[in-house]
């Protein structure tokens, strides 16, 4: 059976006055140290908390649920030097955290991650590849704190977001050192998925320059694909292709349209094409649209898939 995944935010529930938070470097530095920190872990907190709410509003619905990169504010900029286990409320935070936890393995909700655009372990900028592996560490710590198993049931999504004509085996060849080294936690989970911009990773690159040398699996994003398919290959070709990377896992997957047109890169408020390719198999798909929980809910009532 299908399973369909919430992104982030239940819009529902910001109406109810449930609503993350976050803090920027610019604004810490602004204020007294102390009353900085203070900040940041009443925000961390109620972060935790925004999400253990969401997770039960998944749960009540059948649905999976992508975690939030934003919730531990600051926790891997250096010169700021923040960690979640220093802050005055961490006792607080591990229990909301814990709360959390329980009630996953209880009701079974698939959790994952998405890193933002900015974390490229493939970058040839040795700073920027290390600033990434910082950033996947924090990654792997919160899936750690919400108790998820460390293999590909409990995914952290990253774009390759590394392109320049011609020069696939080395970004693939840096992608693999860095991949090489990272932390259990992090290396047992990661995902590549494809990618929209012309002449950025498609699932073809993924496949042979990514999957066939350390097997990690492929999310296939159905609105990318359609931006960026350079041979034509069939949509359910494509997705066939990735589920066989997922081996024993079950595959989890990318839905949404473009806002103005299939060719148009920003999301739709709701679902205006349905993309049968990802109808057909027995999958996990997060809904990436824009108008969030009720773009699910307005698409179970209209679409009998």
């Amino acid at each position: 059976m299908k399973r369909y995944g919430l992104c982030c935010i239940s819009l529902t529930l910001q109406d109810q006055g449930f609503k993350s938070s976050t803090m920027t470097k610019t604004r810490f530095l602004q204020l007294n140290r102390k009353q900085a920190e203070k900040i940041v872990a009443e925000r961390t907190l109620n972060n935790v908390m925004v999400a253990r709410k969401t997770i039960e509003f998944c749960a009540q619905r059948g649905w999976n649920y992508r975690i939030s990169s934003g919730m531990m504010p600051l926790e891997t900029l250096p010169d700021v030097n923040l960690l979640i286990e220093n802050s005055h409320n961490f006792d607080g935070i591990k229990k909301e955290f814990d709360l959390a936890a329980s009630l996953i393995q209880h009701s079974k909700v698939r959790c994952s991650t998405h890193p933002d655009q900015f974390v490229v372990p493939a970058s040839a900028n040795p700073a920027v590849a290390a600033k990434s592996v910082i950033e996947l560490n924090m990654h792997g710590k919160m899936m750690d704190m919400f108790g998820l198993s460390q293999n590909y049931n409990s995914p952290i999504n990253i774009h390759m977001n590394c392109f320049k004509g011609g020069d696939l085996k080395d970004t693939a060849k840096r992608f693999i050192d860095v991949y090489n080294q990272l932390q259990h936690n992090v290396k047992s989970r990661l995902v590549l998925e494809n990618e929209d911009k012309p002449n950025s990773w498609n699932v073809e690159q993924l496949y042979e320059h990514i999957y066939q040398q350390i097997g990690i699996p492929i999310t296939y994003d159905s609105h990318h694909f359609r931006l960026n398919n350079p041979t034509n290959m069939h949509p359910s070709e494509a997705i066939k292709l990735c589920i066989s990377t997922w081996g024993k896992y079950r595959p989890l997957f990318h839905y949404s349209n473009g806002r103005s047109s299939a060719s148009d890169r920003s999301h739709s408020d709701y679902v205006q094409e349905l993309h049968t390719e990802l109808f057909e198999h027995d999958i996990d798909i997060e809904f990436e649209f824009k108008m969030k929980d009720h773009a699910i809910n307005k698409f179970q009532i209209e679409f009998k898939v």
